[in-house]
């Protein structure tokens, strides 16, 4: 059993990237690791509507996937098919088949559960034709229960993205639209394979801006090439010259295989920068946010007014029932876990057959005690903050109140605000916040 003292951050004058020896991690510590079996209940048809009248209690998520780009960036690892110029019609009408076919299968249910967010991701899928996409927002609106203050969000890049598409949408019912923009520097965005340039980022945020929405974009660090004052370019970019309400900032995550991959194999880029590099990037872009007027929202996400919700993002990361529509789209309902047929032609094929497509079902185990305890951290962080120790299984808390101890000492948090309230993150917090959750995990496997 390690000594509590393995579990401390180190204190020192830079806790962005120093507070930990190792980088973060995003897998999970095998005190989280459980198994999904095979779901033996049958096909979609056969458990879909039961379960989804037990499962009522939770929060409805509708999640529509359009996996089709115009051309792969060198960064992305997704890439499925080519956005064509027959694609959007001949999509649509197999979504809103399935649409129309996943309801008949839920029952009179849909009309009576209240969906709280709709969100359209990709791919790109404003790559759909205006009327196109307008019309599966209708379909949707028409065949479930949508809430009043349901956040609908469309996602797509700068280039294709048209005024008038804006206008459709929102009339539609969307009233979020998140842009893939990742850098505003022209030379870095042709490097990384992206088309449109600053002038067109500014001239499309600003013209969807009249269009009533909420706009929100994703900014990336840590790109071979980009230097600290490009970051905080894009960051003085996007909040002085386009009126977005709030905005993701990532990490890069560099996938084996990826063209960027194979680019700095074969010497054609150099090395993204380094741990410490990106470190110190994070801690400029927190301050830069905050300096520009903007607000953590969760670890990765900020806004700088109450406009910028992020209910999807909430939702979907607190396992809400989703239901699935599009080629590789995922979801759930309850325990039981569903995945969409990645491969068109299977989608299309299952589609008009008049079944779900789908192709993967799986089943979660029960919770053990470490699982429960991560969702509780992990429900935690996305209000940036640490779970209350009275939250905390009774065999933790002493312990665990030294450990938070040291972690506020070491920078990483504040002081709980409240007797009910956690200790929040700090700007170190916010960086080590995976780790952190790895950490924490262990240390009541440990002490459990």
């Amino acid at each position: 059993m390690k000594p509590i003292e393995a579990f401390f951050a180190r204190v020192c004058d830079d806790p962005v990237g120093r507070a930990f020896d190792e980088e973060e991690k995003s897998f999970s510590p095998a005190a989280l690791m459980q198994t999904p079996s095979a779901w033996e209940g049958g096909a979609f048809e056969d458990f879909a509507a039961r379960a989804f009248v037990e499962n009522a209690h939770r929060s409805l998520v509708l999640y529509v996937h359009v996996p089709f780009c115009r051309r792969r960036c060198a960064f992305c690892p997704f890439f499925k098919n080519i956005s064509d110029a027959l694609f959007s019609a001949e999509y649509t009408s197999l979504l809103a088949k399935e649409i129309g076919d996943t309801a008949k299968t839920l029952g009179s249910a849909v009309r009576e559960r209240p969906v709280k967010a709709i969100y359209f991701g990709g791919g790109t899928p404003s790559d759909l034709d205006s009327a196109d996409l307008a019309l599966l927002i209708r379909r949707l609106r028409e065949t479930f229960f949508i809430a009043p203050d349901a956040e609908i969000t469309v996602e797509g890049r700068v280039r294709g993205f048209t005024s008038e598409k804006g206008k459709a949408w929102v009339d539609a019912g969307a009233n979020r639209f998140s842009l893939g923009v990742q850098t505003a520097d022209t030379r870095l965005r042709r490097r990384m394979g992206r088309i449109a340039d600053r002038d067109e980022i500014r001239a499309v945020m600003n013209a969807l801006g009249e269009s009533g929405a909420a706009l929100v974009l994703d900014l990336i660090y840590g790109f071979p090439e980009q230097t600290e004052e490009i970051l905080l370019d894009d960051i003085r970019f996007v909040s002085e010259e386009t009126g977005i309400h709030g905005l993701d900032l990532y990490k890069l995550s560099l996938f084996p295989g990826s063209p960027l991959d194979k680019a700095i194999v074969k010497g054609e880029f150099p090395k993204p920068p380094d741990f410490a590099q990106r470190a110190k990037m994070y801690r400029l872009a927190y301050e830069a946010l905050v300096a520009h007027g903007f607000e953590p929202f969760t670890p990765k996400h900020w806004r700088r007014d109450a406009k910028e919700r992020s209910v999807y993002n909430r939702l979907a990361f607190g396992q809400t029932d989703m239901i699935p529509f599009g080629s590789g789209a995922g979801g759930r309902i309850g325990s039981i876990s569903l995945g969409n047929a990645g491969v068109l032609a299977d989608y299309e094929k299952k589609v008009l057959s008049g079944k779900k497509p789908i192709a993967r079902l799986a089943l979660s185990p029960p919770r053990n005690a470490s699982a429960s305890f991560g969702r509780l951290i992990d429900e935690a962080l996305e209000e940036l903050r640490l779970p209350a120790l009275e939250r905390w299984p009774q065999s933790h808390r002493e312990k665990g109140r030294e450990l938070l101890s040291q972690w506020r000492e070491a920078g990483l948090l504040h002081s709980a605000s409240g007797q009910d309230e956690g200790m929040r993150l700090t700007c170190a917090g916010n960086f080590w916040a995976p780790h952190m959750k790895k950490l924490l995990i262990d240390f009541a496997a440990q002490t459990g």
